[in-house]
């Protein structure tokens, strides 16, 4: 197919598109020798993330919508039974087969070199897409050897790994049942997250007790996935969840919207209220330490003139692909310096450090003195 014949897979016109690359809302993009197009603002029913080849469109993987009040949002959403999985703290991807390649999309529509590069650490990639060349496998990419969050489930003790959790179809934006996805998982040996059962709406209790559990062992939360595809999925997460992403951000509050940091501080109150203060009686403690301490050490940091960084640490199957990750970051506005680089047994060992600018110069020009209208 042409780019206008699979155009009208999305009924977009051939006058439309011009008018989006024009605009820059559709960008031609490329990687280690892959064309295509990425989707930066909505285009018809191309949403942004969204990948367009000469013979496929790859959808962007819709955002997931959030309850705050488990039982009442439960009760007003569904009327059919629905399944229950984990909710992984890590970034997302779809992965699939791209003009030969095997290829592994961000969220934006970007091809992540360092998922691709490990892509056969998780699963049996090329065996799976030479029988399913059609269908898009859409995952977490979680664990300390990421390149992009330093938080991660406690269980994954060791790099990252692949916590799959949809099938989709080329070219549509329509998801599959999860009984199908269930049995893709099973049969092709692709780890995904958690997968608590079918529920219904008569069994909050259960699902409390659960949530409770996940608190406690330092687990992310819930996904609810509908039987009636009529109704929504649904996403829903623990109060240690809220404390954790606070402790890991707030030193960096001149890089995220002001939201971030209080949407958290609600989630955790509204979930403190419906399953019991009380069992967190030192939460308000707690919630101090996470904004304050982080903010103290950044506050330290600028008083002695020290840029604020943070470190990672990955592993790379391919050499060529750590400059590929230098080049994707750079290109994203993120700056990063490898500071070092070795071959250990089958894969290069690599850290690099970021550095985190915009919270460093306007903290230190209070600190020489400056001042702001409030």
């Amino acid at each position: 197919m042409e780019i206008p014949t699979v155009l009208s897979l999305a009924n977009i016109t051939e006058q439309a598109w011009n008018e989006a690359i024009k605009k820059h809302d559709i960008v031609l993009d490329q990687y280690d020798g892959v064309s295509f197009y990425r989707a930066v603002k909505k285009v018809g029913k191309l949403d942004r993330g969204s990948v367009i080849t000469g013979s496929e469109i790859i959808y962007e993987y819709p955002r997931i919508a959030r309850i705050l009040h488990l039982e009442n949002g439960i009760k007003a959403e569904y009327t059919a039974p629905f399944y229950v999985e984990e909710k992984v703290d890590g970034y997302n991807v779809r992965i699939t087969r791209v003009q030969g390649r095997i290829l592994a999309f961000s969220r934006g529509g970007f091809i992540c070199p360092f998922a691709t590069d490990r892509l056969e650490d998780f699963f049996d990639v090329k065996g799976f897409f030479k029988k399913n060349p059609d269908l898009v496998i859409c995952g977490e990419i979680a664990g300390p050897g990421n390149p992009y969050n330093l938080e991660y489930p406690p269980y994954v003790k060791e790099d990252a790994q692949l916590f799959a959790f949809d099938v989709r179809i080329k070219n549509s934006s329509k998801p599959i049942p999860v009984e199908r996805r269930y049995e893709v998982f099973d049969t092709y040996g692709i780890p995904t997250v958690g997968r608590y059962g079918k529920f219904s709406v008569d069994e909050i209790d259960k699902l409390k007790g659960m949530i409770k559990n996940l608190n406690e062992t330092g687990l992310e939360g819930f996904v609810f996935k509908p039987t009636n595809l009529r109704e929504k999925t649904l996403k829903y997460v623990t109060v240690g969840s809220c404390l954790r992403d606070l402790r890991v951000t707030t030193h960096l509050m001149a890089e995220l919207p002001p939201e971030f940091f209080t949407h958290r501080i609600i989630r955790a109150l509204f979930y403190l209220q419906e399953h019991g203060f009380n069992s967190q009686p030192d939460f308000i403690e707690r919630l101090g330490k996470v904004i304050a301490l982080p903010l103290q050490r950044t506050v330290g940091k600028i008083s002695s003139d020290e840029m604020i960084v943070e470190q990672f640490h990955l592993r790379f199957r391919r050499k060529k692909n750590i400059k590929n990750l230098m080049d994707h970051l750079h290109r994203c506005k993120i700056d990063a310096k490898i500071t070092s680089q070795k071959k250990v047994g089958d894969y290069w060992h690599v850290e690099y450090t970021r550095r985190y600018f915009p919270t460093f110069e306007m903290l230190q020009k209070y600190w020489q003195g400056g001042s702001h209208v409030d």
